[in-house]
């Protein structure tokens, strides 16, 4: 029997089943890499050829959205804490990523401020403009505090010589992971050697009204610790709000602007609530 999930052809036979999908990059170093540094949270390779990979099938278990959510941290720090190494780097690159955020950040005050001035010049305000009008301070808010934070940040890198880096999954998300006899990341295409905050923060823009991310950080923080440094950049990029746009009609632009509105005070319940602190700690 074959049946189809996401991307993925599962096999089933009768002694055994197995999943089929096509070969975007090789991955055997990475596995036999991990292997070796004690971390096994993936599915085995069975068979491979130039255009198919075919993987063991994990039989999944129940477990509530919130154990999913544990089980899936404390994976993705097994990860990082088992493939940590610190790798030299040039002071260079922080000072592109610091301009970089920088760009960004002077780009959005730019934009809220001429839409607040096109809102405040109207003689009536539409349900869109009323919304962002009411949340224009907090929008403003989060976007003064990961401008303070990336030059805080800047000031502690600026001057240094190596990088914290480790294996990162880099596409962090409930539907690439299965809770079995343990956790496993799926998909794993994607995966690079970098800062361990990029699996963090993506899985945050993802999922970050799925669940509590206050208490998954601290679930990881009980397996890998974040640094400083890692805290600042975290907190910058997961505090940056994305652009709030019109849409093709009244109803979407307004859906639009509330979604992007409540991950900022989600997000900024979340910075205020003292994780990091308890992190740094």
């Amino acid at each position: 029997m074959i049946k189809y999930k996401n991307k993925a052809k599962i096999v089933v036979e009768e002694e055994r089943s197995y999943v089929v999908k096509s070969k975007k990059k090789d991955l055997k170093e990475l596995y036999d890499y991990l292997e070796l540094k004690g971390f096994t949270s993936f599915p085995k390779v069975l068979e491979e050829d130039e255009n198919n990979v075919r993987y063991e099938y994990i039989e999944s278990v129940y477990v509530t959205d919130d154990e999913r959510g544990k089980e899936l941290i404390k994976t993705v720090a097994d990860l990082h804490y088992r493939t940590t190494y610190f790798k030299d780097v040039s002071r260079k690159k922080y000072k592109e990523i610091h301009y970089k955020i920088i760009n960004n950040i002077d780009y959005l005050k730019d934009y809220y401020n001429k839409l607040i001035e096109k809102i405040d010049s109207t003689e009536y305000m539409s349900p869109y403009d009323y919304l962002i009008a009411r949340n224009y301070s907090i929008i403003m808010s989060a976007l003064m505090y990961a401008e303070r934070e990336i030059n805080s940040w800047y000031k502690l890198v600026q001057n240094k010589d190596t990088e914290r880096v480790s294996v990162i999954h880099n596409n962090i998300r409930t539907s690439h992971f299965i809770k079995g006899d343990k956790g496993y990341l799926l998909n794993w295409d994607y995966s690079v050697v970098d800062t361990p905050i990029l699996d963090l923060y993506k899985f945050y823009k993802k999922e970050y009204k799925n669940y509590n991310f206050k208490s998954l950080l601290k679930e990881y923080n009980n397996s890998f610790s974040l640094n400083e440094e890692e805290i600042k950049l975290f907190s910058v990029l997961i505090s940056i709000p994305d652009k709030i746009e019109l849409q093709n009609n009244v109803l979407n632009s307004v859906r639009a602007a509330k979604n992007i509105l409540d991950y900022i005070y989600i997000t900024n319940n979340l910075i205020t609530s003292g994780i990091f602190k308890v992190e740094n700690n």
